[in-house]
C-alpha cells in the first residue's frame, strides 16, 4: 500500500478478471471515501501461513472509522458491511494452494484450515491491526455473521472506548513490536478468539494435541 493511509485498501491478484475491480467498488464508492484498489503480482513469503495476506485482502483502517462512524457516515458503514458479506461469499469456495520451495514443504501445517483466499484487516484506535481469519470448516453464514459481530465490536471500540471489551483487551497487551493480532472464529461459540503471540499459540496447540 502507499505511504499515505487511505480509508480502505483492497488488494487481489493481477490475474483476476477485469470485472473484479468493478465488483469490489460497486456499492461502496463515495466522494468522501479514499478507497485504494490494487492488483498485485503473486509474492513469495517466508512466513507463517497466518501472517500471509489472503488472496483477497481487505484493509479497513483507522481513518475510515474516524470519518465514517460519525452520524453522516453511518449509512456508508452499513454499505461496507454488505460489501464485506459479498466478498466473503465470492471467496468462500476459492481453492488456493500453497506452493513452497522443495526444502520447506514439510513446514506446511496440514492442520491449518484457515482460508487462504480471504483475510480482513481492521485497525484499532491505537494503531494495532487485527487480522480476521476464516476457517474453511465453517459455513458462509457463520463467516458473515461473525464479521458483522466484529464490526459491531470495533464500532463500539471507537465510540465507547473506555467501556469496551476490545479496548480492555488491547490495554492489557504486553508492549511488543508486533502490531498485528490474529482473530479466529471459535467453531463452537462462533465468537472471536484473539491471538497476540503466534508462537505461544502454536506451542499451546501442540501441547493440547
Amino acid at each position: 500500500m502507499k505511504k499515505d493511509i487511505p480509508h480502505i485498501a483492497i488488494e487481489f491478484p493481477d490475474y483476476f478478471p477485469d470485472n473484479f475491480d468493478e465488483f469490489i467498488v460497486d456499492g461502496i464508492e463515495n466522494e468522501l471515501l479514499d478507497l485504494r484498489v490494487e492488483r498485485k503480482e503473486p509474492t513469495a513469503w517466508a512466513a507463517s501461513e497466518w501472517i500471509i495476506p489472503g488472496i483477497v485482502a481487505v484493509y479497513i483502517l483507522k481513518p475510515y472509522f474516524e470519518a465514517f462512524l460519525k452520524e453522516a457516515g453511518k449509512d456508508h458503514y452499513l454499505l461496507l458491511k454488505n460489501k464485506l458479506n459479498s466478498i466473503l461469499a465470492k471467496t468462500k469456495n476459492m481453492n488456493v494452494n500453497t506452493i513452497t520451495a522443495k526444502e520447506t514443504t514439510n513446514k506446511i501445517d496440514t492442520s491449518n484450515t484457515q482460508s487462504k483466499a480471504i483475510s480482513i484487516f481492521i485497525q484499532t484506535k491505537n494503531g494495532i491491526v487485527i487480522k480476521l481469519l476464516y476457517d474453511n470448516n465453517l459455513d458462509l453464514d457463520t463467516w458473515q455473521q461473525s464479521t458483522i459481530d466484529f464490526l459491531h465490536l470495533i464500532e463500539d471500540h471507537y465510540e465507547n472506548a473506555k467501556n469496551n471489551s476490545l479496548t480492555e483487551y488491547l490495554n492489557n497487551l504486553e508492549p511488543s513490536r508486533n502490531r498485528t493480532i490474529y482473530g479466529i472464529i471459535d467453531p463452537d461459540s462462533k465468537s472471536w478468539i484473539l491471538i497476540n503471540n503466534l508462537g505461544q499459540y502454536e506451542r499451546e496447540k501442540m501441547n493440547k494435541n
